[in-house]
């Protein structure tokens, strides 16, 4: 896995690593042998791979990666070479990738940070690392598909009516949670009910919130 690194330990070492280890595609992970291109069916494919991460426990997608096949030809989830990205223009194809997820998903994204990989003298891969978005949902909006992705060991999938009211019905409980904890901690504290005795007068309240207590919700639906 590569999730789990910060992007400067994710080199061309790691990613031979990978085919060596014979690790596979999954929930956090998935493999593309070229960018996506300029057809409708290749941006719809790209978006639904993002949103699938963003929708589930964030991820890598690296491009640059064959994978193996089997006897009747299908993907097999692990990689059979690492073949890079000949001619890549990363300003160019960030600039470009950037702009699709921007007008092609709704609500608006977390930032997807670009990697590129370094293989000299071979050809680079690139590895955009989706984060988890705690904003809800997102869907597909690219060409009016409207449709919405996660993801599971197996890779992704569309989600059904069911588990999209699942998905936002989380979302919302999770906010009114946080909220309802901010409130209440304000008022003990304007009340002085607080650990530490707290003088009179005007205060200054810092409330650092750990997501996990908060996270059963989507634990449900993810």
């Amino acid at each position: 896995m590569t999730f789990d690194l910060p992007l400067d330990q994710v080199d061309a070492a790691r990613l031979e690593a990978l085919r060596v280890g014979g690790v596979r595609e999954g929930r956090q992970l998935e493999y593309k042998e070229a960018l996506p291109g300029n057809g409708d069916d290749d941006k719809r494919e790209f978006l639904a791979d993002v949103t699938s991460f963003a929708n589930a426990a964030g991820g890598d997608l690296i491009f640059g990666l064959r994978e193996q096949r089997d006897a009747e030809g299908r993907p097999t989830g692990e990689i059979d070479a690492v073949v890079g990205l000949p001619g890549l223009n990363l300003d160019a194809e960030q600039l470009r990738l950037e702009a699709l997820i921007r007008d092609g998903i709704a609500p608006r994204m977390p930032p997807v940070t670009f990697h590129e990989v370094r293989r000299e003298p071979d050809s680079p891969c690139l590895l955009l690392r989706i984060p988890r978005s705690w904003a809800g949902l997102h869907m597909v909006t690219f060409k009016n598909l409207s449709r919405f992705f996660s993801r599971a060991s197996g890779g992704k999938y569309q989600l059904d009516v069911h588990e999209i009211r699942t998905g936002f019905v989380a979302a919302e409980t999770a906010y009114d949670r946080l909220r309802r904890f901010r409130a209440e901690r304000v008022t003990r504290v304007v009340a002085l009910e607080t650990p530490t005795p707290v003088a009179a007068g005007p205060k200054l309240i810092f409330h650092a919130l750990p997501i996990s207590p908060f996270e059963e919700a989507w634990a449900r639906f993810l």
